[in-house]
């Protein structure tokens, strides 16, 4: 995992290093705040998901599924491993251990992480169990619903 030792990536930095990786991406931004909108097809087998990512500068980036909408295993009401299952609000990584932080490229970390949920996430749709791991939390988590930034 690359990154710059002590010292957060500017946008400039982490938009070149998206757009190297993903050419064609559609990203907004500004000194602090950028949203990248993707497709991404994680395996062959797999759906093409748009997906969308927010990130304010020196906070967590925030994942979003923005179509198709996900569906549920049967006898399921909410979704594995999210924040949000209205807002299919993606929970990539356990924030309080510090697994992610503003040195690190979303491109090397975050982007490949939504694609690894994606591919549990159509695993536990067919199956009912989700094989991703982490830890239990809130799924509604009023204080991550702060995090969230939006860029028009």
């Amino acid at each position: 995992m690359e990154k710059i030792k002590g010292h957060p990536l500017n946008m400039a930095i982490q938009i070149g290093k998206i757009r190297s990786i993903f050419p064609g991406s559609n990203i907004k931004f500004d000194q602090k705040h950028l949203v990248w909108i993707h497709n991404l097809t994680p395996s062959a087998l797999s759906e093409t998901y748009t997906v969308r990512l927010e990130y304010k500068l020196n906070n967590h980036p925030n994942v979003y599924i923005q179509s198709p909408k996900l569906t549920f295993f049967p006898g399921h009401l909410k979704l594995p491993h999210v924040y949000s299952t209205d807002k299919q609000w993606l929970c990539l990584y356990y924030r309080k251990a510090k697994e992610w932080n503003s040195t690190m490229f979303i491109a090397d970390t975050v982007i490949p992480w939504t694609c690894e949920w994606i591919l549990h996430y159509e695993i536990w749709a067919c199956t009912g169990t989700w094989n991703g791991g982490g830890i239990s939390h809130m799924p509604e988590n009023k204080k991550l619903e702060n995090d969230e930034t939006t860029l028009s």
